[in-house]
This record gives structure tokens, C-alpha cells and sequence, in this order.
């Protein structure tokens, strides 16, 4: 009995990732995809929805957030984001912007950061500016 051969991916490109990601991830310093991101981006990539979980530090992040900026292929018009991530808390705000923001800034998706305990005002100007991708606690948004 032969088992057939199984290739198991290298780097983001091989899940699907558009080149222009992929050349982000690396400027942020990602090389390969961990398990959670394998299982998750060609699936979500596809258009279909994902329901994962794993542990804290496991790139779940990433397995969200690769398949937005892809799909992501013009800016935002002022204070129309394409996509939103709603997280419970302020410091998951700024922990999910910081991971996404610089793979953002390398291939032109911005994201924003969009919390209480901040000031209001500010972050609507930032909005109006413009950004795709808004992360966001469920109060302040």
C-alpha cells in the first residue's frame, strides 16, 4: 500500500496568499504559517466561513486577518472600512492592530484601532480619513 504524497505548505503563497500579502507578512517578519493559519486561510480564502480554535500565541490572528486584506483590493472611501474585527476588549484591540498594522502598511490595507478609554473625537477623524480594516470594541464601535 503507497500513501499518497502530502505536501505541507512552506510559506503563505502556498495557502493561496496574493503576492502583495505574502511580500507584507515577510516585511513583518512571517515566514511560514502555523497550523491554525494552514487549516484556516485557504478555507477563508475561498469565501467560506471558519469557526477555529487554539491557543494564545498560535496565530489565530493571522488566520483571520490574511483572508480580510486579500480581499481587500481598493482603498476605503472616508469612513467606510471594508472590514471590521470586534473584540471584547481594549488591549485585544491593540494587540490584533499591532499584529495586522505593519502586514497592512506593506501592502497598503490601513488598519485602525478603535476603543473607549481614547479619545473619541480622534479615532472619528482617523475613520474619516480613511482606513479598511477597523478593529473595534463593541461599545466604542
Amino acid at each position: 500500500m503507497t500513501t499518497p504524497d502530502v505536501t505541507t505548505p512552506t510559506g503563505f503563497a502556498d495557502l493561496g496568499v496574493p503576492e502583495r500579502i505574502d511580500k507584507g507578512l515577510a516585511s513583518a517578519g512571517f515566514a511560514a504559517p502555523f497550523a491554525i493559519q494552514t487549516e484556516a486561510i485557504p478555507v477563508a480564502m475561498a469565501g467560506e466561513d471558519v469557526c477555529g480554535r487554539a491557543r494564545t500565541g498560535s496565530g489565530k490572528t493571522l488566520a483571520f486577518g490574511v483572508p480580510m486584506m486579500a480581499r481587500i483590493d481598493a482603498p476605503a472611501a472616508a469612513g467606510k472600512p471594508h472590514g471590521l474585527v470586534l473584540v471584547p476588549t481594549r488591549e485585544l484591540a491593540l494587540q490584533v492592530s499591532e499584529v495586522l498594522g505593519p502586514i497592512g502598511k506593506a501592502c497598503g490595507v490601513r488598519v485602525l484601532a478603535v476603543y473607549g478609554g481614547a479619545d473619541r473625537h480622534k479615532q472619528v477623524t482617523q475613520i474619516d480619513k480613511g482606513a479598511e480594516i477597523i478593529v473595534a470594541t463593541p461599545l466604542r464601535l
